[in-house]
Order: structure tokens, then C-alpha cells, then sequence
């Protein structure tokens, strides 16, 4: 197919899902692993990374485009393993699951499942063995996210020994956002990155944005990279889509009621900025 034939065509049968799975150690290692399968107009491409984050070294990522592994659901855990990377990990839940439609239209959806918004997680990577907390999603869209009205996007998990608070937010003409506190919806919260607001629970999470685990235009990168396998691609993707600014932390967070803290804990969270 021409890229003539391809641009004015107009079903796609777009099919992107996502995996989100990370970690973080008790001494603040910490990974975050994707794996991505994306098919479209007949082609098909799958992406894994690994991001770790080490306390003496900083940080570090690795992708790849071949020899991607699925992670495997059964009943409360997820295994996942990569030969290649060196990596096997289970993530047991500890809460749980939550899920929404994000996004819906004629021309097709945004489904987001979190499967562990607080994980027990154990990883070999080569010849050590890591416990510490963690977290899982899955996305599933069928329309190129581009056409979601967002000019920005905010996302965030945080976990401490009984607590966790999951959020998403659009920002567009109006602001789109889902907050859930142990697993249970909170409305007309406020969201910031460093400071997350629930009005009516009296609660604050205070978030330091210690560490800066990414701060690039990611998604140019990841395109650069599929580019190869799928030449046409970038020539659809919207500029201010493709040349979006993202950053994201590994923070200690603080849940604080009343001006009190009454549990620590750490988050990994982002910020996207499609109007940059």
C-alpha cells in the first residue's frame, strides 16, 4: 500500500495495547518496564524497554523492537520474563483491580485497566534477586491517540504500606481527570506535580519530584525507532504529538491529613506536554 493509499484511506484498524509494569526497592532502585504491540494499516510492530534506576549510577534504558515478551496474567499475578535483558519478575497484587474507559467515540476508545495499583513484586535480573513494591496496567486504544483532546496529560501511582492513590488527568479546553484512593473514585480533586489535593477526604499528597527518571520528547524517539519497520509512520502522527515534552519522577510522597503526614511513600509519576 502507497503512502497515497494509506492517507486517504480511512480505516485504519488502528490497535495499540501497552504494558506499565514497575518497581521500587526499599534502598530507591527502581525500574519501569513497557511492552507495546501496535498494528496498523496492516502492519504490526512491538517495542519493550527497560528503564532502571540505580541509586549509585543513575539512570539508564534499554529497547529493542524484536523478541518481545507478553506479560502473562493468572488470577492475582503477573509474571513477565525477558531472555534478552536478563529479567524474570513476578508482581503479586495487593489491592484491587481498576479499570475505565477513558476515551470513546465512533472511531474507537481508550480502555485503561490497572491490574495492580499496589504490587508485591520479585525480580532476578541475572544473578540477584529484588523484592520491593510495584504497580501494573494495561492500555488498550483503537484510535491513534492523537485524536484524544489533550494538550496535556498528568499520571501518577503512589504506594505506601496501606495506602495507594492512582490518577489521570486531561488538560484540554476543560480537564478530564480519574483519582482513586484505595481503590475507591474521588471526584474534584486537584492535580499538580507536585501536589495532589483531595478537597472532600481533607487529604494531600505531597510529592518532592526527587529524581528525574525521564525528560525527553519519548515519543519522537519511540517513532524514530518504529520508523524502521513501518517508513510512513511519522508522516501521520501530528507534529505537536510527536514533538511532545515528557517528564517523569521517582518521588517520596507524603499523605498528609489535616497538615499532618500520616503515612510516607514513593510515587512515579509524569507530565506530557503536547503543546510544546
Amino acid at each position: 500500500m502507497s503512502f497515497k493509499e494509506i492517507k486517504e484511506s480511512s480505516e485504519g484498524n488502528f490497535r495499540l495495547s501497552k504494558w506499565y509494569l514497575d518497581f521500587v526497592g526499599e534502598n530507591g532502585e527502581a525500574m519501569i518496564f513497557y511492552v507495546a504491540k501496535l498494528k496498523w494499516y496492516g502492519w504490526s510492530v512491538s517495542y519493550t524497554s527497560w528503564l532502571h534506576r540505580d541509586p549509585a549510577s543513575g539512570v539508564n534504558l534499554k529497547s529493542r523492537l524484536t523478541s518481545v515478551q507478553i506479560p502473562q496474567v493468572k488470577n492475582n499475578i503477573i509474571a513477565w520474563s525477558d531472555p534478552k535483558f536478563g529479567i524474570s519478575g513476578t508482581w503479586e497484587a495487593l489491592s484491587d483491580l481498576i479499570q475505565t474507559r477513558i476515551f470513546d467515540t465512533d472511531e474507537g476508545f481508550l480502555d485503561w485497566k490497572c491490574f495492580q495499583p499496589s504490587s508485591k513484586v520479585e525480580l532476578k535480573i541475572n544473578d540477584r534477586i529484588l523484592e520491593g513494591k510495584g504497580y501494573a496496567e494495561l492500555i488498550n486504544l483503537s484510535v491513534p491517540p492523537w485524536k484524544i483532546p489533550m494538550d496535556e496529560l498528568r499520571w501518577g501511582r503512589f504506594i505506601s504500606t496501606e495506602n495507594n492513590i492512582v490518577w489521570i488527568e486531561l488538560r484540554e479546553k476543560t480537564k478530564q481527570q480519574w483519582l482513586w484512593l484505595n481503590g475507591e473514585k474521588i471526584e474534584n480533586c486537584i492535580i499538580e506535580d507536585c501536589l495532589i489535593t483531595l478537597p472532600e477526604q481533607n487529604l494531600v499528597l505531597k510529592l518532592d519530584q526527587g529524581e528525574l527518571l525521564e525528560s525527553e520528547k519519548k515519543i519522537f524517539s519511540l517513532v524514530q525507532k518504529i520508523f524502521r519497520c513501518v517508513p510512513w509512520i511519522n508522516r501521520l502522527i501530528p507534529v505537536n504529538f510527536l514533538m511532545a515534552d515528557e517528564f517523569k519522577w521517582l518521588s517520596k510522597g507524603q499523605l498528609q491529613k489535616n497538615n499532618k503526614t500520616f503515612t510516607n511513600g514513593m510515587a512515579i509519576h509524569e507530565f506530557v506536554n503536547f503543546k510544546a
